[in-house]
C-alpha cells in the first residue's frame, strides 16, 4: 500500500517570504467574489458595538448575576467575547508563546516530519486544503488534537524545540478547564441546571492551532 501523499500544491508560507518577500503566489490571492464578500460582513457588523464584551470568568464562577448577563448578551448579539481572568498562568501562556516561535524557527525539514497529510487535518502545514485550485490561508499552522484523549495522535506531536509537548499539556488543559467554566455559566443563563451543557460535551473535540503569519505587502488581497 503507497503513503498517504501530502499536500504538495499548498506553498509553505515562511518559505515563500524567505525566498522573495514580495512574492505571493496566485493561490493565495482572494478573488473579487471573495473581497465583496468580505466588505459585506463589514457591513453586516456596521450595527454592533466597536467594543467587543469582556466577561470576568472569576466572577462568572461564582455565579455573579451581572456577569452572566453580559454574557448572556455577548452571545446573542455578537456570538463571541472577550475572557478576562480566565485562571490560565501567565507562566504557562508565555511558554506557550515561547515554545511555539521556537518551533517555527526550526529549518523545515525538521517541521516537515510532522507535516500534515493530504486525508488528516492534525499535523504541521495548512489545513483544509483540499484542492490545487481553492484560495490558500497566508500563514503556516501547527494543528493538534488534545481533548478527549484518545483522540491525540502523537506521530504528529512535535519532539523539538525541547519542552514544547509539556508547554501544548499545560495549555491545553488550561484552555480545556476555562471551556468547562464557560459550559456551566452558559447552563445557568438558559435557565438550565448548571452541568447541563458539561454533560453533554464530554466527547467534544478539542484542537489546538497555532498560527504563523509572516509579513505580507498586500493584506487586502490575501
Amino acid at each position: 500500500m503507497s503513503s498517504t501523499p501530502d499536500m504538495a500544491f499548498a506553498p509553505n508560507v515562511q518559505e515563500i517570504v524567505r525566498s522573495d518577500p514580495s512574492q505571493i503566489p496566485e493561490n493565495f490571492l482572494i478573488s473579487r467574489n471573495e473581497e465583496e464578500g468580505k466588505s459585506n460582513n463589514t457591513a453586516d457588523a456596521c450595527h454592533l458595538s466597536s467594543e467587543i464584551p469582556i466577561v470576568d470568568l472569576s466572577l462568572l464562577s461564582r455565579g455573579h448575576k451581572e456577569e452572566l448577563n453580559k454574557l448572556d448578551q455577548a452571545c446573542k448579539e455578537w456570538g463571541f467575547f472577550q475572557v478576562v481572568n480566565h485562571g490560565v498562568a501567565t507562566d504557562v501562556l508565555q511558554e506557550m508563546k515561547d515554545s511555539t516561535a521556537k518551533f517555527f524557527e526550526l529549518p523545515l525539514e525538521e517541521k516537515n516530519k510532522i507535516r500534515m497529510p493530504s486525508d488528516e487535518f492534525q499535523g504541521y502545514g495548512q489545513a483544509y486544503a483540499a484542492s490545487q485550485g481553492q484560495t490558500l490561508d497566508w500563514s503556516d499552522a501547527l494543528f493538534l488534537g488534545v481533548y478527549p484523549s484518545h483522540f491525540r495522535k502523537l506521530k504528529f506531536w512535535p519532539t523539538s524545540p525541547e519542552g514544547f509537548k509539556d508547554a501544548i499539556e499545560a495549555y491545553s488543559s488550561g484552555v480545556k478547564r476555562v471551556g468547562d467554566k464557560l459550559l456551566r455559566s452558559l447552563s445557568l443563563t438558559l435557565g438550565m441546571e448548571k452541568d447541563t451543557l458539561l454533560k453533554l460535551h464530554q466527547e467534544v473535540v478539542q484542537v489546538l492551532r497555532v498560527n504563523y503569519y509572516p509579513t505580507c505587502h498586500m493584506p487586502d488581497k490575501s
